[in-house]
């Protein structure tokens, strides 16, 4: 009886138990992930924490970043999604430092005039014929004008005119938009219809090119004898019709991995309309727009919070026009003027008085809004930096995110102006391959090299963006890291090797510092804790793949808040 009494007294070994030691239940996580990432590179952006091997969101948010049995242990439930990367590599959302989203609808349903690689408009006649396939379809009737964007005159050989696009209909109103946004050419019946003849003069900041030996317009417009014709040619007929374009719009830029799209220049007529869809729910991604200084008296000029996924983020000023089309405003001529334009020709500014210059940015300085100013030629720059210089003289020296748009022509004097007034330069250098052989001819080969001098800025301790201004191309930002990091021209020339940077910072350059751009930094731009769960799989790893071949790199899936808002199918 002792000995059963003993026995009885002994520990049992059941399975929890090894070597009668008992092993300790698993964990429980903390806070269960809605969904977990693993499988492939997972690139932050964020110089404390580089990279990772699991992400993972909850509610809209990134919950940790960090090694795979860390997140797992800590945030996997039975109702967490593991997602499988599959080799494909995880990057924050795309952050554009400076587009048209409010175009882009009519980038995806008009024409497309584009040369390649983004189109294959290579002529005239090409442009004819893509004109005239669109007038045989049903997206004519949406705005009552022939359209399409992207043409290039420096890859036609010149500029299409109303004798051209009267091929297309004597009918109907045709107008083709300039590549660079800052031209267009109209039909015969398109002229008519907006009233300009022999007797209609350029507006202030525009021109209406004319026949040779006469007032008549040949068809070609110029910045705002242009731009208000675009603005209106373009515009969607019903509520409906604009329902469809911006739809067709974002699908677009969620296509190419955008989760914060912006207009970089809304007009009053755009609010209404914007304002309407984004109370309709009809934006899945964010949408920030800055502006016109023109229209900040009837228009709030700002707002720090989304709604509807909307908001103003800014003031927007216009001071030149476009380098690729001659109008960009240089201190030194042209080597090739454009048509009718004579010898020692340096373009134009949009506002000539720099005292209205100074005026609105320190209004804009006073109210507390950000600023963006369009200055693409040297002289324009100068104009910006003296605006911004008494501004802040006057209203005082805080940073207020004051960012140059373009910069294309940006000296190297300039750019100490630019740090020390805290002004941030989003900069285009995709013209390196766009237009670098077209700058070869008309700003000659040495500056020609200078175009959007990102190393230059970065090297004085500065951080900048690098944007699409589409629809002026495509909005494939990949394209535009590619741009950035390798230079490379039409032709193959590199156009200023040693303004190449780092494809680190090329992608920092339309992530976190575009978030930066835009004030938006401490919830967007980088994999970080706390930040919104804006995510892009792509197909490789733009850090690690051959350089010249980034722009191959297709977007996989784009995710907004955590939910998936595009996704390619295979």
């Amino acid at each position: 009886m002792r000995l059963a009494s003993a026995f009885l007294l002994l520990p049992l070994c059941v399975p929890a138990v090894v070597g009668c030691q008992r092993v300790p239940d698993p964990p429980v996580p903390t806070v269960v992930a809605d969904a977990i990432y693993s499988g492939g590179p997972i690139v932050t952006v964020d110089d404390d924490q580089p990279t990772a091997e699991a992400l993972a969101i909850k509610d809209g948010r990134i919950l940790a970043v960090g090694d795979l049995s860390t997140v797992t242990a800590a945030h996997l439930g039975e109702d967490t999604e593991q997602v499988d990367l599959r080799g494909r590599t995880l990057v924050p959302g795309f952050v554009d430092g400076h587009a048209h989203v409010l175009s882009f609808g009519s980038q995806a349903v008009g024409a497309n005039l584009l040369a390649a690689p983004d189109g294959q408009v290579e002529t005239v006649d090409d442009l004819v014929v893509a004109l005239s396939r669109f007038a045989e379809g049903p997206d004519v009737q949406r705005t009552g004008w022939i359209f399409g964007l992207g043409y290039d005159d420096a890859i036609l050989g010149r500029h299409p005119t109303r004798d051209d696009l009267d091929q297309v209909s004597t009918e109907v109103p045709v107008i083709a938009v300039h590549i660079s946004g800052h031209l267009a050419a109209l039909n015969s019946v398109g002229l008519a219809q907006v009233g300009y003849t022999a007797d209609t003069p350029d507006p202030e900041g525009g021109v209406i090119r004319r026949r040779s030996g006469s007032r008549e317009p040949n068809g070609v417009l110029e910045e705002l004898a242009a731009i208000p014709v675009m603005m209106t040619a373009l515009q969607p007929r019903s509520r409906a019709d604009q329902d469809h374009f911006l739809r067709e719009g974002l699908e677009l830029a969620k296509r190419h991995g955008y989760t914060t799209a912006t207009e970089g220049r809304m007009m009053a007529g755009q609010h209404p309309g914007m304002l309407d869809a984004a109370a309709r729910g009809l934006l899945d991604i964010d949408v920030l727009a800055y502006v016109d200084y023109t229209a900040v008296d009837v228009l709030p000029a700002y707002s720090p919070t989304y709604e509807g996924r909307f908001r103003v983020a800014g003031m927007k000023i216009t001071l030149d026009g476009s380098p690729q089309g001659r109008t960009a405003w240089r201190t030194v001529p042209y080597l090739i003027p454009p048509d009718g334009r004579e010898a020692g020709y340096r373009g134009y500014p949009v506002i000539p008085d720099t005292a209205e210059v100074t005026a609105q940015v320190i209004k804009a300085y006073r109210n507390g809004w950000p600023v963006q100013v369009h200055a693409n030629g040297d002289a324009a720059i100068d104009q910006m930096i003296e605006a911004v210089r008494a501004a802040r003289a006057e209203v005082g020296e805080e940073d207020r995110r004051t960012a140059l748009i373009h910069g294309q022509f940006l000296r190297q004097d300039q750019i100490p102006e630019l740090k020390a007034l805290q002004i941030l330069p989003s900069l285009f250098p995709m013209h390196t391959f766009y237009w670098g052989d077209w700058y070869d001819r008309i700003i000659g080969p040495e500056r020609a090299q200078q175009i959007s001098p990102m190393r230059s800025v970065l090297d004085a301790g500065m951080i900048a963006t690098s944007h699409t201004d589409a629809p002026v191309a495509l909005p494939n930002l990949m394209q535009v890291m590619w741009a950035t990091v390798n230079r490379v021209s039409r032709s193959g020339k590199v156009m200023g090797p040693d303004e190449r940077v780092t494809r680190l910072e090329a992608l920092k350059a339309i992530t976190l510092w575009g978030a930066w751009q835009h004030d938006e930094d401490d919830r967007k731009g980088s994999l970080e804790v706390g930040k919104l769960a804006d995510l892009v799989i792509l197909s490789d790893n733009p850090l690690t793949i051959d350089p010249m071949r980034i722009h191959t790199i297709e977007v996989l899936q784009t995710i907004k808040d955590g939910e998936t808002v595009f996704r390619r199918a295979p």
